[in-house]
């Protein structure tokens, strides 16, 4: 008999954890680009040329007309997937926010280091860098 040999995880860095947070929240949220929706959409044919291209102005070229209750259905999905995109972007967009503001604040601690280590390497005090120097 062999004995199972125990691995220890060991702590995460900081890269890798923030790797990880992306990555779980990549998995959680359903966009993959800056173009993509939640789900699969169906589209009206009069709106897929402005939809495909991007260009939201092409729906004005759209010829309105009455619609079956089955191309209503289409458009009440299509809005309601247009409105889940929507708040799928704005948590992305809240989670890039909380990344940066994260990342603000280690550098500003990293400035303080360097800022130390420069007064040292200068042999001085930060006590004196009050104006006391002299």
């Amino acid at each position: 008999m062999t004995d199972a040999v125990k691995t220890v995880p060991r702590k995460l860095t900081g890269l890798q954890r923030i790797t990880a947070e992306i990555e779980d929240y990549r998995e959680r949220t359903k966009l993959e680009s800056w173009n993509s929706f939640v789900e699969e959409l169906q589209v009206p044919m009069e709106l897929y040329p402005a939809l495909v291209s991007n260009r939201p102005e092409m729906i004005a070229m759209a010829t309105p007309r009455a619609l079956t209750a089955d191309e209503c259905k289409v458009l009440y999905r299509l809005i309601g997937g247009l409105i889940e995109t929507n708040a799928a972007l704005r948590q992305h967009t809240e989670r890039v926010a909380q990344l940066t503001e994260n990342l603000a604040g280690q550098m500003i601690g990293f400035q303080r280091v360097a800022q130390q280590i420069e007064l040292f390497a200068n042999f001085r005090n930060p006590e004196m860098e009050d104006g006391d120097e002299g």
